[in-house]
């Protein structure tokens, strides 16, 4: 797998300039971090006016051009009154076919519908919040349908201190949930932490140095009250024995550059404590701006005495074109449950292409090995965002 991805660097590498996304793959292509485009230190959900900015022209073509120029004052700012109230919002359909039934039909579903604000009462105070549209299935545990937070800092030279119902901090930030380092993997397409996940809790962020990203902090696991395992004597068992009891949360984030800041490197580490609950992430990455980037992430959950999850994600990313992306990733997952290990491996090729400002699709190809059976699938989801 490692020399097919070589041999995609050495053929689609071409330089050119790009703006500033805060996924953790173009954050090493521009060398931008998640703040500098998102209210959220970690990346993800409502884009701040530089995160809005940087896609305002993106796109194959631009909405004059095909005789839509009534809608540019649509996407004129996403900031107003004074720049205090900062909107945005997230939709994405996804149409999706099996091979593994030849027999199946293509089926088009709705994946996300989320809305975003934050206000700034005043210099130093943050209010934000979103709300996803999108159907909560209760199956997954932990997944919500709102979160909301209140950020001060009195200065940059301080830390963040965000208090709320939010989303933990822990390893990159991605927007695809079928990711294994966020999944059980072999355990029926069952998640770890589901899409819209949130908790109650408070975070420390220190981020005045721009190599360097610190988050510390506490949340209850009260939203994954309904999760369950299975302990070694067949008995079922809830993942959180105290879910009201807070669990610790640690995330660092070295982001150095090299060569006149064409070289971005990413190495990290995070961890999530609470009882006989135990998960720590390493993740990172290098990137040679306007052209490649490799990220990595491995995840490592154990419930002591009980069950262990590992799973590793590898992806590459090119940029092919100035609104073009092609993406490989690689992944291999472990649950081990009473000496008894099940195995699953999953491989994507796709791409990213931005056919209008703020419009985007992403056809893939996906192979997904279960323990018992070999899933492939076609998709391509449409994403328009703002």
């Amino acid at each position: 797998m490692v020399r097919y991805l070589a041999a995609a660097c050495a053929v689609l590498l071409v330089a050119s300039n790009t703006p500033a996304w805060a996924l953790p793959q173009f954050s090493l292509l521009t060398g931008n971090r998640c703040i500098n485009c998102h209210v959220n230190v970690q990346g993800g959900g409502l884009r701040n006016d530089l995160g809005w900015y940087a896609m305002e022209s993106v796109g194959i073509v631009r909405y004059e051009d095909i005789g839509l120029s009534s809608l540019k004052p649509v996407f004129s700012t996403n900031t107003f009154l004074d720049d205090r109230l900062t909107v945005g919002v997230d939709f994405r359909l996804q149409s999706s076919r099996s091979l593994r039934d030849t027999s199946s039909e293509r089926r088009i579903f709705p994946m996300q519908g989320a809305f975003y604000a934050s206000y700034k009462p005043a210099d130093w105070l943050l209010v934000e919040g979103t709300y996803n549209l999108g159907r909560r299935v209760y199956a997954y545990a932990g997944q919500q349908s709102w979160s909301a937070s209140v950020a001060i800092q009195p200065s940059l030279e301080y830390p963040q201190l965000r208090v709320g119902f939010f989303q933990p901090s822990i390893g990159y930030r991605f927007d695809d949930h079928t990711m294994l380092v966020r999944r059980i993997p072999a355990g029926s397409q069952d998640y770890l932490f589901a899409p819209n996940w949130a908790e109650w809790g408070a975070e420390l962020n220190y981020y005045r140095l721009e190599w360097l990203t610190l988050t510390a902090g506490v949340a209850t696991l009260s939203s994954l009250r309904g999760a369950t395992l299975t302990d070694t004597d067949g008995n079922t068992r809830p993942l959180i024995r105290e879910p009201s009891r807070p669990a610790a949360i640690g995330r660092v984030l070295l982001s150095p550059k090299f060569f006149r800041e064409r070289l971005v490197v990413n190495l990290g580490s995070s961890t999530l404590q609470q009882g006989d609950f135990s998960l720590w992430n390493v993740f990172g990455g290098i990137g040679y701006a306007d052209v490649v980037a490799i990220t990595l992430e491995t995840m490592r959950q154990q419930t002591t005495g009980v069950r262990t999850i590992s799973a590793t994600s590898a992806e590459l990313m090119v940029h092919v074109a100035e609104p073009v992306y092609f993406c490989a990733r690689a992944e291999h997952g472990e649950t081990v449950t009473g000496g008894v290990s099940l195995r699953q491996e999953q491989y994507l090729l796709g791409a990213q292409i931005f056919v209008l400002p703020f419009v985007e699709l992403r056809p893939e190809y996906r192979i997904v090995d279960l323990p018992l059976y070999r899933l492939n699938r076609w998709t391509v989801q449409l994403h328009v965002f703002y």
